[in-house]
């Protein structure tokens, strides 16, 4: 039955599809509403204090159906930001957070929110699908079942929006997958983001069409979408992505790209936190691109180093010894000639203090200390020695 629900809840799906994203988020007010909850919400100012009032459930208690459902339709008094496609900055979330501690929710909180996701405000909509969805531990059937019921005929992006974050890391559904993949459509950027959240999501590895779709989302025409795709493909752990992160590291006119493909590559070879990945192309492509010279002030990325100056202490030592390819005294050489570039920025040093200490040996650091001591043409080098000293105290 469940599959039934989820495969007529994608028979509409693909026919509205393109539709999406063409219609701007209105913030519509639901005045019209006149059930007990709007009535409850509209008899206290529209204030944090206000809806905090609005709660006189004691401590403990369970709280009414009408007060559950009237903190969610105060959201409808909220509006969204269309440079950001973000509710605007309010008191809503901080007053029902305070209002439902300690408190417990209705027994058919699960109801109102399904009747919720057919408000006429995509604000309460938005906030509806996002409240309904289990992420911790992933989300039950019948969640992912009334999500794709509401948002088969959504046209407004900030639901659309809602909708595919609620939903990214259950790619694993074919009915879901089916709904995020066709948002590589959508016109509105703040979707296609999300979309590339949830494909560059070691939750999305293996499904039909995530491959594709990353690739895809490689070459979009927001800056944003790139960078978000680029730094997340490594989850998925497909060695196929390497050389097209490659690609983007060997070009200088992508340099504002350049850190976001490291940390795509080096979520392949080093995989931190987990430290469960390893990929001798991804590292060797990584130390390629930072033994490439001449080296300039952008190029490589400095910024790009943070992704491999951490690592998990339990796990670090049974990464490396699957991790064969990786050479200590290689690393922290090709680190200390980027420090050591006059033309490097200085900003790299902290990062590859940080990753020569967390990778290599007490050794490798004094010497990077050594070598910068002995270069005298470093115009930050004071600033740079203070640096490594933080890292090795």
């Amino acid at each position: 039955m469940k599959k039934v629900l989820l495969s007529f809840a994608i028979m509409a799906i693909a026919a509205t599809m393109t539709a999406c994203g063409n219609k701007q988020a209105q913030n519509t007010d639901s005045t019209s509403d006149d059930s007990p909850a709007m009535r409850l919400l509209n008899s206290v100012p529209f204030t944090e204090e206000g809806l905090i009032s609005m709660v006189t459930t004691p401590e403990k208690g369970t709280l009414t159906p009408e007060e559950y459902e009237a903190m969610y339709l105060a959201y409808s008094k909220v509006a969204i930001d269309e440079k950001t496609m973000e509710l605007e900055k309010n008191f809503v979330a901080k007053a029902r957070n305070t209002a439902f501690k300690n408190r417990k929710n209705p027994e058919n909180f699960k109801d109102i929110l399904k009747q919720l996701m057919s408000n006429a405000s995509p604000q309460v909509r938005g906030q509806a699908i996002t409240a309904s969805t289990g992420k911790l531990f992933g989300a039950k059937d019948s969640e992912v079942s009334n999500d794709l019921s509401t948002l088969m005929n959504e046209k407004d992006p900030y639901v659309i929006k809602c909708g595919v974050e609620a939903l990214s890391n259950e790619l694993k559904h074919p009915e879901v997958a089916k709904f995020v993949l066709a948002q590589l459509e959508n016109e509105s950027p703040f979707v296609r983001r999300k979309v590339a959240i949830a494909v560059g999501n070691s939750w999305s590895k293996g499904v039909d069409g995530v491959k594709e779709a990353a690739l895809k989302l490689m070459a979009d025409k927001d800056d944003n979408t790139r960078k978000l795709i680029l730094s997340g493909v490594g989850k998925l752990g497909d060695e196929s992505f390497v050389p097209e992160l490659v690609k983007v590291l060997d070009d200088p006119a992508q340099e504002k790209f350049h850190g976001d493909a490291i940390r795509g590559l080096s979520t392949m070879w080093l995989d931190y936190p987990f430290h469960k990945n390893t990929c001798k192309a991804a590292y060797d492509a990584t130390m390629n691109y930072y033994k490439k010279t001449p080296r300039t002030n952008k190029v490589p990325s400095w910024a790009g180093i943070a992704a491999f100056s951490t690592v998990a202490e339990k796990e670090i030592g049974a990464w490396k010894a699957k991790a064969t390819y990786f050479k200590p005294a290689e690393f922290a050489k090709v680190l200390t000639d980027v420090v050591n570039d006059p033309e490097v920025n200085w900003l790299a040093t902290a990062p590859a203090a940080k990753a020569i200490k967390a990778l290599c040996s007490k050794a490798d650091l004094e010497n990077l200390k050594k070598t910068i001591e002995a270069n005298t043409s470093l115009k930050q080098q004071k600033q740079m020695l203070e640096a490594i000293e933080r890292e090795m105290k």
